[in-house]
Parts: C-alpha cells; structure tokens; sequence
C-alpha cells in the first residue's frame, strides 16, 4: 500500500511541476505584452505624424492596442485556472494545453491577418509581429508536452503559410504596402517554425525526463527512509544521517525492559497470538519512550532497551526516564485490566552514565547503536527485580537526578553486580 501511495505520489508531484511551470509560462507571457504594450505606447507619442499616418494612423494603433489588452485579461485567466489547479493539487489536461496552445498562436495571425485584410498592408507580413510565433513555441517548451511542442510548431508554421498564400494571392495592396520579401521566403519561414517546434519538443523531453528522474530519485529517498524508519528510531536515522555513523558520548539513562514469563506464554501459544500480544504490548511502551524522547534501539522478543540522551543530548534524560517507566508501568497494568493483553509483569532497570553511540560492525552488517558500562549496569538492575520481586529499580546515579515528588522510593543497599568492580546503588519504586 504504501509502495503505491509513493508511485501516486511521484505521479502527482509531476504533475504539479507541470501545472508550475505552465504558470511561470504566462506570468512570462504577462511580462512580455505588457512590457510591448509600454514600448508601443512609447514609440507612438515619439513617431512623426507622417509615419502614424503610414501604418493606419490613430485607429490602427488602438486596434493593435486592443488586440494585447485582450491577450492579457486572457493569460491573466489563465493564472487564476492554474492557481486554481495548483491549491487542488490537480494537474492540466492534454485538451487544456492544446486549445491553450491553439489561442496563443491565433493571436499575432489574427494581427497580420486584420492589417493586410483590413488596410491592405501585405508590408505588415514582414513586421515583428510575424516572430512572435517563435515565441509561443519556444515558451511552449514550459508545457512539458512533447505533442504540444510539435503541434505548436506545425499548427504556427500552417496559419503563417496561410497568412502568406492569402497575402500575395488575394489581397488588393498598393504599392507603398509591398512586403519586401519573396513569397517563397515567406514559405521557408514556415518551414523554419516547424524546425523550431521539432527543437522545442526535444528540449521539452529532455526537461521533462530529467524532472521524473529528480522526483523518482526524491521518492525513492523518501521511500527509503520511510523503511529505515521502521527499522530503527527517528532520532537514530537523522544521527545516522547527519553524523554518518561516526562514534559519540553523551551522559545518558539507559533503560532495560523485560517481559516476565514470557517463554512460557509462547510455548503455550500460537505464533499468530504471540505476535498479536507483542504488538499490542510494545506499540504503546514505544510510543511512551517516544513521547519522553527516548529511543528504542533494541527490540527483543520479551523486552527492549532503550536510551535517554543519545544519540541527541539532553540534560533531563534520567527524570524523562524515570517518567517514562512510570507511565509504561500504568499503561501495562491498565490494559491487563481492561483485558487488551493478558496479565503482565514487567521489570524496568534504570542507569545513568556515559554511553558511546555510532556504528557498530564491518563492512557487510553495521548497526547504529549504544555501547558503555552503563548499559551493562542498566541490564544486571533489570535482573534485580527477580530477587526484589519489584518492577522498577533505578541506580543512585538515576535517583539523584530525578524528581521525586511523592513517589514511595527505597533504597535497598549497594549491590555488587557481575562484571562491574564497584557496588551499585540500588532503589525500588513503588
């Protein structure tokens, strides 16, 4: 399921990359006519009369005016469609992009189109407007459509050949509105818009496999993390990550958690009941270490172990654990209760001191982990609860470091421990 949710993922993530980069095309288009409509202002209060006079006058000039003004309300809809889009998390559609791109290109033939019809300017053909089409093809290259990109292409290079038969075959210009090119030249120009389409296309693939491959590669990392996540801690994986495994110490609580009797439950069960037993006992403990900002960094079958402080420093890691074993021991005694798992003992042993984290291992099998005597400490006080026939027991480095509030706390003596050359303190909380 959540190999799929990833794959869905990585398929909507494209999609609103295209729907970005659809709006950065026309909020570019916006930048480009308005900045052309600035210019043509301009230059029309700075031309001499006589040359006004020659390309239509005043009435020609508002037309072409009006011609940008409506092609800008147009992109300015568009923004607000792909915002729209973009607040949904949908993408475009390939009938969105080919109208779109249909539009676009009308545009400067419906210019040419109305100055050599209406005012016999077959001159006009020859004028800059003819090589906005370049334009459109080349910002086509933001749909990230390699079928767009060629219809952009073909569709712009059939209205301008169009616009050239018509031109020299049908309309009735003077000779001061001669084009000053060849028909056939013209006819070469259209012949360049398809090249030019075909070019755009290979970069619009080109862009676009290399935005699959950068968001494959981010889904696969995330993915990956998400499966190491399982296996280990948060907290283990960033230091992992960002220590990259390197050998640290940090003054830390150590704590060890044993199930009692669990061998013989197992025996005396299926392997189904004792993974379902597992789970719904180790699920809220952990959840508890969480919440204390403990981590989990081993799981046995009858128990865990666990550190407060490392491998991310923190100056209450005796009191969160502390905490934290009081709130597993409630947690364990009320879902006994309620009957969510069978009656359970647990014991919980506490330690305080310096641990070493980093990666234990060669080079085939590594594991991030803590090591230090008080590890080994915090295991022998775990045991002790057999003998004091108690459920918590905490070393005196622990206890001095805790809040005590009204907690019955009792010390049992200093207890020689196996392996370990100096008594340790020992205290039973009720």
């Amino acid at each position: 399921m959540r190999v799929k949710r990833f794959f869905s993922e990585a398929i909507s993530n494209l999609k609103l990359e295209e729907v970005r980069s659809e709006f950065q095309r026309s909020y570019l288009l916006i930048s480009l006519f308005s900045l052309i409509l600035v210019i043509a202002v301009v230059n029309f209060f700075l031309l001499r009369d006589s040359v006004v006079k020659f390309y239509g006058g005043v009435n020609t000039f508002l037309t072409l005016v009006v011609f940008i003004v409506v092609f800008l309300l147009y992109q300015s809809l568009v923004l607000q469609y792909l915002k729209i889009k973009l607040r949904r998390n949908s993408g475009t559609t390939f009938i969105y992009k080919f109208i779109h791109t249909m539009i676009e290109i009308s545009f400067p033939t419906t210019i040419i189109f109305y100055m050599m019809s209406e005012l016999r300017m077959l001159s006009f053909i020859d004028s800059p407007v003819s090589l906005t089409y370049f334009v459109f093809i080349i910002l086509s290259i933001l749909h990230l459509d390699f079928k767009v990109n060629i219809f952009a292409g073909v569709f712009a290079a059939m209205q301008y050949a169009f616009l050239v038969y018509y031109g020299f075959n049908y309309v009735d210009y003077d000779a001061l509105y001669a084009s000053s090119t060849p028909e056939n030249s013209h006819y070469i120009r259209a012949v360049v818009l398809v090249f030019s389409g075909a070019a755009a296309a290979f970069v619009s693939r080109e862009l676009k496999n290399r935005i699959t491959s950068t968001i494959d590669f981010q889904e696969k990392k995330n993915e990956l993390e998400l499966l190491f996540e399982q296996q280990v801690s948060k907290e283990v994986s960033k230091a992992l990550l960002k220590e990259k495994g390197v050998t640290k110490g940090n003054e830390a609580t150590v704590m060890f958690l044993d199930v009692r009797n669990f061998t013989a439950f197992a025996d005396t069960h299926t392997p189904e009941e004792v993974i379902d037993y597992q789970n719904k006992f180790l699920g809220p403990v952990i959840d508890i270490i969480n919440q204390h900002q403990g981590v989990v960094f081993q799981i046995l079958g009858d128990g865990l172990m666990a550190c407060f402080g490392s491998p991310g420093e923190n100056v209450l890691h005796a009191d969160m654990a502390f905490q934290a074993s009081l709130k597993i021991l409630k947690q364990v005694q009320e879902a006994s209760t309620q009957k969510i798992i069978p009656p359970t003992t647990i014991g919980i042993g506490l330690h305080s001191g310096l641990v070493v984290s980093g990666n234990i291992g060669n080079e085939s099998r590594k594991q991030f982990s803590i090591s230090g005597s008080p590890v080994i400490i915090a295991s022998r006080i775990e045991q002790l609860n057999k003998k004091y026939r108690t459920q918590l027991l905490i070393s005196g480095q622990v206890f001095h470091q805790i809040v005590k509030g009204k907690m019955d706390i009792k010390f049992l003596g200093e207890e020689p421990l196996r392996g370990i050359g100096t008594p340790v303190e020992i205290y039973s909380v009720s």
